[in-house]
């Protein structure tokens, strides 16, 4: 196979690299010998009404059209699990160009990189477009990837099945042959046959229908714009659903089983999905370019979504919101997933990353952009406030670890590429790419942003380029001095973030600025090199009291600085000095003692809430993860939560609790900590619970037993503390659910604390990585590493949670030092707060 791949260089229809005569890098990836057009693709589906189960299928067909760019005698394309037909029905070559065609005289199944090779008897003839017919025999798969069968039961008890795809990152190849690649774009002209009663759906809108002889009818649909096969997708089902068309002629539909359409289920992410796309296309500057947009939901579902064009696919727990039972969690959720694949829309689809090492700018900036589009929806929500708490804290701790990787994460194998769609990935991503935002300004960012869709708009780009785009636009603003790529590669080139430690001088009225590389176990070692030396171009902004948190002051920190100096613009030494307002940074900021206690007095004080929610919430995180990382004394960061008795927003709760849950963890098992932990706690919260109470408003009832206020406490605590009994009562009563009930009863069934049932979970809908989070978070005694090691030790190959398995060892070495190191100063200092001293 040595003749047969090359990784490939490909934009815009040009073959950078025309050789394909050898491997290089990525042994894996296709010869990029051919330039794609178009592919067209024909499916039979139909299902068995009796049994549900496949029926025998003839022929299905892909006809793939192609230039050569370089001569050769074999067509390589990707094909797994799939029969190709011979006899009447052997692959074939055709021409327009009038040239002789070459003849296909064998091929076979390279299965090691599922490839399909075509032989031909001579060279294909640079310059001259062919076509490669190929007709293969498939079958609706029982797995979520690929062309795939999913099912559902009605009202009426009745079995109903659907053929719907999921093709990210490697499944096209498992429904058809084609090159299945993200920088082979092409256009797709789909037909689908299917029985009469069912809807077929495609990412373009439907061209015509014919009826068969058979009673079959073959629905054609438009030819798509140019894409990348991952993000081909269709789907037949008996599905109904709500539309609307905007003023600018957009159709977008809501597709559900016709009861959920019939009980409105799909009214709000339809207003949602109406809404956004205009604000994106105003945001953009960049139109829509596909006539219609379908939002469907699918019954089993491996992902959150996925962001098809033109038919995006979703988890029904996600896409649908019941209104008779409303929840703000769930219509929080509904609206930020729409608003998160929408996005991609953009970004993603219309600009592609060249290969999966880019994954991170596509998923990266729709986790970003989803709060803008969240926002303008909900503009009563204070969106940007909440995202501290839900994209940044995580992802804070998970890449304070030294298991943690850079967020541009070199692909060699597309197996790969299923291992980067983590918390780095989404959490990070939009992370630092609301700092770039907010450090070139919002008018910059957008401006740099429409010259980047615009320039490889249907092409394939790397995060250079956006960098590119971006500087010139700050350029031209009057940021002369700016180069975004020397920035920016300090943030995706090396894992890890700084944490700043600011020293005042409060006779001057300055400070003393310092980074480092942020670790949660100061003892670790980074074995991983960085050209950076871990070192970064921080934008540092701050403020001092009574200065602007909307116009906060900024100073660059740049790698090679050793000390960095800040005027703090006269600050009093009875002032305090607060950084990284509204958490734009990704870093940590470290204080001196005495600005610390300022910041707790001003907190203790009734004008607390001169400083924003989200940098209150921020102050308790960083307090405490400075104290898990030695770098200040957890004394600090314990009487920085005593104020916490006269907060009342949700943010700086939600922040304060994530961060504070890491003591009861840790002591859990230390009686008279865990006690005294206890009673603090209920001194803390006992003002806000007797305040909000149990008091349900009008539209919390319904007529379940529970209301829907309180379900995920009251399911979580049953699961937390119950067995074998309650979690199997809670799986089959997901079985049974609707939408809205499976996304609570799945949350609540991961609370438990049984390792025996957690071993049981299926993949399908609980990932490994997350139960070996959640089985071994806890583990803070020398017993624990020593077991975890051992079972590392004797399961060498962990599959998808490898890198789980590595944080773990990292973070219980972590939990047994922060113990050893604390547990004498948490000890002393609880007695007295927690009787309200």
């Amino acid at each position: 196979m040595s003749g047969f791949a090359k990784r490939y260089s490909f934009r815009s229809g040009k073959v950078h690299d025309e050789s394909c005569k050898s491997y290089n890098s990525r042994p894996f990836a296709i010869a990029a010998c051919c330039v794609l057009f178009c592919l067209g693709i024909g499916l039979i589906i139909g299902f068995e009404a009796g049994r549900g189960g496949v029926e025998s299928k003839p022929w299905q067909q892909v006809n793939v059209t192609l230039r050569c760019a370089t001569p050769t005698r074999y067509v390589i394309l990707h094909a797994a699990e799939l029969d190709v037909v011979s006899g009447d029905g052997t692959p074939g070559v055709t021409s327009n160009d009038g040239v002789t065609v070459p003849r296909i005289t064998s091929w076979f199944l390279y299965t090691e990189n599922q490839y399909l090779v075509l032989e031909l008897d001579k060279e294909l003839t640079k310059g001259v477009v062919y076509t490669v017919s190929i007709n293969f025999r498939g079958t609706l798969r029982d797995g979520l990837i690929g062309f795939y069968r999913s099912s559902y039961v009605n009202n009426d008890g009745q079995t109903r099945y659907l053929a719907t795809t999921h093709m990210q990152p490697m499944g096209a190849r498992l429904a058809f042959p084609c090159f299945d690649e993200p920088a082979f774009k092409a256009t797709f002209t789909v037909t689908l046959v299917h029985r009469d009663g069912y809807t077929a759906l495609a990412n373009m809108p439907l061209e015509n229908n014919v009826t068969r002889n058979d009673g079959w009818i073959a629905d054609r649909f438009q030819r798509s714009v140019r894409m990348p096969t991952y993000l081909l997708a269709f789907v037949v089902s008996d599905y109904t659903s709500v539309g609307t068309v905007s003023s600018s002629g957009l159709e977008t539909r809501i597709w559900a089983r016709p009861e959920y359409i019939s009980a409105g289920m799909g009214d709000y992410a339809l207003d949602v999905a109406d809404k956004i796309v205009a604000y994106y296309e105003e945001y953009f500057d960049v139109p829509f370019p596909l006539p219609k947009i379908d939002h469907i939901s699918i019954p089993d579902y491996s992902i959150g979504a996925m962001e098809n064009w033109g038919l995006i696919t979703y988890a029904e727990s996600l896409l649908l919101y019941d209104t008779r039972k409303p929840s703000a969690s769930r219509k929080r959720g509904t609206a930020r997933i729409v608003a998160h694949e929408l996005a991609h829309m953009w970004f993603g689809n219309l600009v592609t990353m060249e290969w999966w090492d880019g994954t991170w700018l596509n998923e990266g900036f729709a986790s970003y952009v989803e709060y803008l589009g969240y926002g303008y929806v909900e503009p009563d929500v204070n969106v940007m406030e909440q995202f501290a708490y839900y994209r940044c804290q995580g992802v804070l701790e998970d890449d304070s670890l030294t298991s943690s990787r850079p967020i541009f994460q070199p692909v060699n194998h597309p197996d790969e590429s299923r291992e980067i769609f983590d918390s780095i990935t989404y959490s990070k991503g939009a992370s630092i790419l609301r700092m770039l935002g907010n450090f070139v300004g919002e008018n910059t960012f957008r401006k740099g942003l429409k010259s980047y869709l615009e320039r490889n708009a249907y092409s394939n780009a790397v995060q250079d380029e956006l960098w590119e785009e971006i500087t010139l636009a700050a350029r031209e603003d009057g940021q002369t001095d700016l180069d975004v790529k020397t920035v920016m590669d300090t943030w995706t080139l090396q894992m890890g973030y700084p944490v700043v430690n600011l020293t005042r001088d409060y006779g001057r009225g300055t400070a003393q600025a310092t980074q480092q590389h942020f670790l949660l176990d100061p003892t670790a070692t980074v074995s991983a090199p960085s050209d950076f030396g871990y070192r970064w171009h921080i934008p540092l902004t701050y403020t001092t009291r009574g200065g602007s948190f909307d116009e906060p002051d900024q100073v660059w920190m740049r790698p090679d600085q050793g000390t960095s100096t800040v005027n703090l613009g006269g600050a009093g030494s009875d002032d305090w000095v607060l950084a990284n307002i509204h958490r734009v940074g990704y870093y940590r900021v470290n204080y001196d003692p005495t600005n610390w206690r300022l910041l707790i007095d001003h907190l203790n004080s009734s004008l607390y809430e001169e400083i924003p929610p989200d940098n209150r919430g921020t102050l308790i995180d960083d307090a405490f993860n400075l104290g898990r990382a030695s770098q200040l004394d957890l004394s600090i960061a314990l009487d920085l939560t005593r104020y916490l008795v006269r907060e009342r927003h949700f943010v700086p709760w939600s922040m304060a609790k994530a961060a504070m849950n890491y003591v009861e963890t840790v002591f859990g098992s230390v009686s008279d900590i865990y006690n005294n932990w206890q009673a603090y706690m209920v001194q803390l919260i006992s003002p806000f619970y007797n305040e909000v109470g149990w008091t349900l408003q009008q539209s919390d009832y319904n007529t379940d037993h529970i209301p829907e206020t309180f379900k995920s406490t009251v399911y979580c605590t049953a699961i937390r503390y119950g067995g074998s009994r309650e979690w199997d009562f809670a799986w089959q009563r997901y079985l049974e659910a609707e939408p809205s009930e499976q996304n609570l009863l799945l949350s609540a069934m991961a609370c438990s604390r049984d390792t025996v049932i957690l071993s049981s979970y299926d993949e399908t809908q609980f990932t490994m990585a997350s139960i070996v989070s959640s089985v071994t978070k806890q583990f803070s005694a020398q017993e624990d590493l020593d077991n975890l090691e051992q079972f590392l030790k004797d399961h060498p190959n962990q599959g998808t949670a490898t890198r789980a398995f590595s944080q773990a060892v990292d973070n219980t070495g972590a939990n047994l030092r922060f113990r050893r190191d604390n547990e004498s100063k948490i000890r002393a200092w609880l007695p007295g707060r927690s009787r309200g001293n």
